[in-house]
């Protein structure tokens, strides 16, 4: 691009640094000289400077404008209100000028008696500012949010950030990098964790390299933690502030470059910025917003226009796209970028380069931070070992992690309370009758005042505004004024509904919001309740003290959604806890697998209530069915009709489905295949029915006949060293989970059993 600069392209860009150099001079020029124009002139009350620019590189050039610059400095320093001031001329190139261009540029200056210098444009841009040691600088201080990664993190490992505009159009960092380099504004945007402070320090990278490939020429990277603006209302401030941040001591240099069109502009963090005050309403949180930013739109607005820009954060912490792009002042010509969780690739990519191992599990997120933060913690060093973590475990250890790191980005916020208002928010969600929302400010102020008892303050204002792993609400277009938002993530809002059902079974009589009835019929997911179990084991809280609440619940008639998520916690705690009876009414749950006779589960009543994937293929007895009346059965999975032995557990309920006899583990076992091979498509029919769920050991052989039980533990081992299925660690029984890259298979080998090919 730079190589091919027209002569008025470079004029420009060289007036300008010239012009930020010797400001507050009063610019002279283009000034005309005796019949001839000359590109500038600068006057002070001590000094006078005359310039010339070109992309030429020959040495009659050299001459034609030196001879210019001489003429006018003898002139100008003959009139008397300048006869006392020093004079120099300056003859710029766009490259390197050649050494017949310096010597004829020196017998000119000889010959006036006057300094004249032939220099690059590099050369006067360092005079403007020395990009090198501020590069140096900032190579070496923390860029956004990546210094809130743990140090243990894989934050080396490098996978290329993809970018789609609205169109969905996608580019590289390359390209992006290239585009701002050429002056243009770009908003990037992106959820929680999803690697907007990593993008933003690879642009950095990217820009970087090209001005110094370019000799120079092209402009050097600023990059800025907004962040560490918060308060300033002028460029300067913040220009100021940067350069003591990173430790670059010519701050009034790096404001000259930034009016001079010099430099790159990467603003890290829109969203981090604390605001002043807050009344409490939607719309005082608008103006909040607007106030709290003024200085970086300040910064934006006065950017010369020619300079690129790129401002990154969660969109979020706004109502809408609109106001975003108004409230920072980019202009709505700007660019907007999305930043999406990895891709499949970008997944085994990240991995292999962060050098695990193994095949990769299904309950995976795709999300970069949470990925890194496996890694960091160990849990994905080698993902085929027997220590690999299962799905409750590794999101337990993230949302820890999440809530960690948040916190440090604040000054007298603690984990705890960012733990405990996301999980009170996950719990209030769940009242709109979605897990992930919408979410208004209402619940975010009453799940602040629940959890703190007290009004939140400046940062627990920004802490409501930026809780992380919200997003703006879909469902609400660009324009709206609602302050609504969702959990980006259905399995992280179940891990946070989990915590808060913890903290309430832990300590049910201290008012705590869920020992009322609930608001809403939907059963917490069996990642929310896996979660929730851990979190009492942690706490030494005993499946029979669970089993204790739900008694009450049930003695104050609560036969709600609770209630269930309550014994299905009792019944992870202590499978054969003892069979007791409980009504749940008007409850629709995603997935039930009732199993012993002696299981907490067994003991339950349902009436009037959706479930929408029912596995008997656990079911060890008839007994140890639960009674359903009047309910809507979605799917009986393991069962091609429903099996007489339990026909009278079902009275005026519905089935939309049942599974195809070649899929129930009678029809299997009916195939005219090896004994181990219908033993193996059992265990891939109970582990990859569903995505992402596991099965314990002990539920593998459930279903089967006694006399085949025995070659369960081989067949498992078989399909674990063939990478069909993983072997994770929870609690005191292992758990067998599916593999990510072989489900498509795992799914078409049930459809065909007969094609399948297995050796235990």
């Amino acid at each position: 691009m730079y190589e091919d600069e027209t002569g008025p392209e470079f004029e420009k860009r060289a007036l300008s640094a010239a012009q930020a150099i010797h400001d507050p001079m009063g610019i002279q020029g283009p000034i005309m000289h005796k019949g001839r124009e000359v590109d500038s002139a600068f006057a002070s009350d001590e000094a006078l400077h005359v310039y010339e620019f070109t992309v030429r590189r020959d040495k009659a050039k050299a001459e034609y404008d030196a001879e210019k610059v001489r003429e006018v400095l003898i002139d100008l320093h003959a009139m008397p209100e300048h006869a006392y001031k020093s004079v120099t001329g300056w003859f710029v190139t766009r490259d390197e000028p050649t050494a017949e261009q310096k010597g004829a540029v020196k017998r000119q200056a000889e010959i006036a008696r006057f300094p004249i210098h032939a220099i690059s444009f590099a050369t006067l841009s360092r005079r403007l500012c020395d990009s090198e040691s501020y590069i140096k600088c900032r190579d070496l201080a923390p860029f956004g949010s990546l210094a809130y990664v743990p140090k243990s993190s894989t934050s080396s490992v490098n996978v290329g950030t993809i970018f789609a505009d609205q169109e969905e159009q996608r580019s590289g960092v390359k390209e992006l990098a290239k585009s701002l380099s050429g002056g243009a504004r770009q908003l990037i945007i992106g959820e929680f964790g999803i690697g907007k402070s990593h993008a933003l320090k690879q642009l950095y990278s990217e820009v970087r390299k090209s001005h110094f490939k370019s000799s120079k020429l092209a402009p050097f990277p600023v990059h800025i933690n907004l962040r560490d603006c918060a308060g300033l209302k002028t460029p300067a401030e913040i220009l100021r502030r940067h350069s003591e941040e990173i430790g670059f001591n010519s701050e009034r240099a790096l404001t000259s470059a930034w009016r001079a069109g010099a430099c790159v502009l990467l603003l890290d963090g829109f969203d981090e910025i604390v605001p002043t005050r807050w009344m409490g309403n939607a719309a005082d949180v608008k103006a909040v917003r607007y106030q709290a930013l003024s200085g970086v739109r300040a910064l934006i607005e006065q950017t010369p226009t020619e300079t690129g820009i790129a401002v990154c954060g969660r969109a979020n912490f706004f109502a809408s796209l609109d106001e975003l792009i108004d409230v920072l002042g980019i202009g709505d010509d700007c660019s907007v970028q999305t930043i999406h969780d990895f891709t499949a690739e970008q997944v085994s990519s990240y991995l292999a380069k962060a050098g695990a191992s193994g095949n990769v599990p299904e309950w995976l997120p795709a999300r970069p931070l949470l990925i890194s933060y496996l890694l960091a913690d160990g849990a994905l060093t080698d993902i085929e070992a027997d220590s690999a973590i299962d799905q409750a475990t590794a999101w337990r250890r993230l949302f820890d992690l999440i809530c960690k790191r948040e916190a440090k980005m604040f000054t007298a916020v603690r984990p705890e309370t960012i733990r405990q208002t996301l999980s009170r928010v996950a719990t209030l969600a769940r009242s709109t009758g979605h897990e992930t929302g919408p979410i208004d400010m209402e619940m975010l102020k009453r799940a602040f005042r629940e959890v703190n008892r007290q009004e939140p303050d400046e940062e627990g204002t920004t802490l409501l505004l930026r809780l992380p792993g919200l997003a703006h609400s879909a469902s609400h277009g660009a324009g709206t004024d609602e302050e609504q938002r969702v959990f980006v993530d259905r399995d992280l809002a179940d891990t946070a509904y989990g915590e808060d059902l913890a903290g309430y079974l832990d300590r049910p009589h201290e008012g705590h919001t869920l020992s009322q009835n609930a608001s809403w019929v939907v059963a917490v997911s069996d990642l929310g309740v896996s979660v929730a179990a851990q979190s009492l084991e942690a706490r030494g809280i005993s499946a029979r003290a669970v089993i204790a609440t739900a008694k009450r619940r049930q003695n104050d008639h609560h036969y709600d959604a609770i209630t269930l998520d309550t014994l299905r916690v009792a019944d992870s705690l202590a499978p054969d806890k003892g069979r007791q009876h409980f009504i749940v009414d008007g409850v629709m749950v995603e997935s039930l697998t009732p199993s012993s006779a002696n299981s907490v589960l067994s003991g339950i009543s349902f009436s009037a209530s959706v479930i929408q994937r029912l596995d008997m293929s656990s079911l060890e007895s008839d007994e140890a069915c639960p009674e359903f009346r009047s309910c809507l059965i979605g799917l009986m999975d393991g069962a091609a009709s429903l099996p007489k032995g339990i026909a009278d557990k079902f009275v005026d309920c519905e089935f939309e489905g049942f599974s195809a006899q070649s899929q129930t583990t009678a029809g299997i076992m009916q195939l005219n295949l090896s004994m181990d091979t219908k033993i193996a498509l059992t265990i891939l029919k109970k582990i990859y029915s569903q995505r992402g769920a596991g099965r314990k050991e002990s539920g593998l052989s459930r279903g089967l006949d006694p006399a085949l039980r025995g070659r369960v533990p081989t067949v498992v081992s078989a399909l674990q060293s063939q990478g069909w299925v993983q072997k994770v660690t929870s609690g005191r029984e292992p758990i067998y989970v599916g593999v990510k890259d072989r489900r498509p298979e795992a799914l078409q080998v049930l459809e065909e059993p007969r094609r399948f090919e297995f050796s235990a």
